[in-house]
């Protein structure tokens, strides 16, 4: 029944007589174009991020597609936090003695900008893990005191205990470890390597965790606090012999020894833009729909917290897969189309979004402020990792959020050189999901991970372009089928994967059911949609919410509901507080495992 609305023998037809063809050739000098040295990696807020734009949009126009950004040109600009600087007032003093910024501690990026002077509680490695049954805050109150902690985690190099392995915890990130020094009440954090481990690192790791925990934060040197806690009668070295040897918190307060924290952090915002031009659909009527074909052109500039080289921060992480493979790929099937002009009766809008290597944020940006009617979008086509096709294999998620998809892709996987898997979800590390949100059927090309992922190694020579050619004259002719039948294709919501969580507590623990939008200028936890079914689907939520609240804590960024969420457990029941339409909505949630 499905074949016979969308037209299957038409379909086949104008897909055997295009009038252009993907050119191997102008998608590879794409490809080595941005990735090229020269740009840099494409680093959010960098000026080659900006010259990669220009790159895309002059495609475009050379392609002969109208502009479909702000004010009738290519652009869609939006501010994104791109990094954090130190202002002039940080202090850290214990028992009046003043240490040395640089040399004696460094404040972290994570900080709020705060002042506080009080007493000092020792919170040992400041971990506190439920499924452990571990807690470090036991016995102690650490309202309004400035807490001292240990980097890493308690016996780690004991092969049988819980923390040992080859992988830290989620609960050894500085980050979860402020979140949870002011989840306690804690007005300052000052983090110190643990005394098991011999050198004396006070800022280049720490300083790489971005975001605003809201807490002043710092990284000191052992040497310092340590005399300061025997002065007040404390043993640190012993107390963390005590810990890793029956692994019992060995907490304390320390009323006679003070301390005054200060940490001035100014977040650096700079401006980025989306990339958009249009092809107009050829029929009066069916032209006020939209077909979306997009991908991401930003990376990871010189590495930064999301490389997956540490050792080789500050090199540019050139990205030729990620995504020079589907922003070449989106640039290529724009010259298709506008030479095939006049096939295709939808319109088309072909977009490079900025801003997807840190949150998803400009497809977000987009279909928060869409340039054309978002209700007027019939689907998203997103291309990202096209170009790294190995033995002919595909990803294709997305195929279960319209019943057309399955029966479009049916006909082409024999003849497509590709062998396919198909998810049937559209939600995912990717910018389709931000369309999905927004209740828009969504399919997500994808050639698969590999070693070179988030490395400076994913280089312009291992794209494999004959593969990725394939990819888009499949890409061509789904896009085909619905920018040229009659009917709009319809949305299905599917749930979201509930993926399962490691038994380090890694993940975002039991199931809640919301899907966030990674936006970073509110203080809270706006939804971008909250799946049909989920606990948070029963219980009332909605897509457009912003929690502030989970269990009685206040929640102000997705690491805080992260880490809160991941302290419960399925059946479990909790209270949460979200701004809606203006006005603060309490529900109860009863939380569910993952499957």
């Amino acid at each position: 029944m499905i074949r016979n609305i969308l037209g299957l023998t038409a379909l086949l037809a104008s897909a055997a007589a295009l009038a252009a063809e993907p050119s191997p050739a102008r998608y590879f000098e794409d490809v080595k174009f941005l990735a090229s040295p020269a740009l840099q990696g494409r680093g959010n807020g960098s000026p080659e991020l900006e010259k990669a734009a220009e790159y895309i949009a002059a495609e475009f126009k050379k392609a002969g597609l109208v502009p479909a950004g702000e004010d009738k040109g290519f652009f869609q600009s939006f501010q994104v936090t791109t990094g954090a600087e130190l202002g002039r007032h940080n202090v850290l003093s214990v028992n009046d003695a003043n240490l040395a910024i640089n040399q004696d501690f460094v404040p972290i990026a994570f900080s709020d900008t705060s002042e506080f002077e009080g007493p000092l509680v020792f919170a040992g490695y400041g971990i506190t893990a439920p499924e452990y049954k571990y807690d470090d805050y036991t016995g102690i109150d650490a309202a309004n005191k400035i807490v001292v902690v240990f980097g890493h985690e308690p016996q780690e190099l004991d092969a049988k205990s819980v923390f040992a392995g080859t992988d830290f915890t989620v609960h050894a990130s500085y980050v979860n470890k402020a979140i949870n020094a002011r989840m306690h009440g804690a007005k300052g954090i000052v983090f110190i390597t643990d005394p098991g481990h011999d050198y004396e690192d006070v800022g280049p790791a720490t300083r790489r965790e971005q975001g605003d925990t809201g807490i002043a934060a710092v990284h000191a040197k052992r040497a310092a606090i340590v005399a300061a806690f025997k002065q007040g009668g404390k043993d640190l070295v012993e107390a963390q012999k005590a810990i890793d040897a029956n692994l019992a918190p060995q907490s304390f307060e320390l009323p006679t020894v003070r301390a005054r924290i200060a940490t001035e952090v100014v977040r650096t915002r700079k401006t980025v833009r989306n990339v958009m031009a249009a092809l107009p659909g050829s029929d009066p009527t069916l032209a006020k729909e939209w077909v979306v074909i997009g991908g991401h052109y930003d990376h990871l500039g010189l590495g930064g917290a999301s490389s997956l080289a540490p050792s080789q921060i500050g090199q540019a992480h050139l990205g030729a897969d990620d995504n020079a493979s589907g922003t070449a790929g989106v640039l290529e099937l724009a010259r298709i189309a506008a030479a095939n002009k006049g096939e295709w009766k939808r319109s088309v809008l072909f977009m490079a979004y900025a801003a997807e290597e840190i949150g998803l944020l400009g497809s977000s940006y987009f279909t928060n402020h869409p340039t054309v009617p978002i209700t007027s979008i019939d689907a998203m086509f997103n291309m990202d990792m096209i170009g790294r096709v190995a033995e002919g294999k595909l990803l294709l998620g997305g195929v279960g959020t319209s019943p057309a998809f399955k029966a479009a892709l049916d006909p082409l996987q024999a003849t497509s050189g590709l062998t396919i898997t198909t998810t049937e979800s559209g939600y995912g590390a990717s910018d389709h999901t931000s369309f999905n949100a927004k209740k828009i059927p969504v399919l997500f090309f994808y050639s698969g991970a590999h070693t070179d992922y988030h490395k400076p190694s994913d280089t312009a020579d291992k794209i494999n372009v004959d593969g990725a050619m394939k990819v888009l004259s499949l890409v061509y002719k789904l896009a085909n089928r619905v920018a040229t039948e009659p009917q709009k294709i319809t949305y299905v919501e599917v749930q979201a994967p509930r993926m399962a969580t490691r038994g380090s507590g890694g993940g975002y623990g039991p199931y809640f059911g919301s899907v966030p939008d990674f936006r970073d200028d509110v203080r809270g936890v706006p939804f971008a949609d909250v799946v049909v079914d989920s606990p948070a689907g029963k219980a009332g939520l909605k897509g457009g919410d912003m929690m502030i609240k989970f269990d009685g804590k206040d929640v102000t960024s997705l690491a805080d509901y992260a880490f809160v969420l991941r302290q419960k457990k399925p059946g479990d029941v909790v209270h949460v507080v979200v701004k809606r339409e203006g006005k603060e909505v309490g529900v109860d949630v009863t939380l569910e495992a993952r499957k």
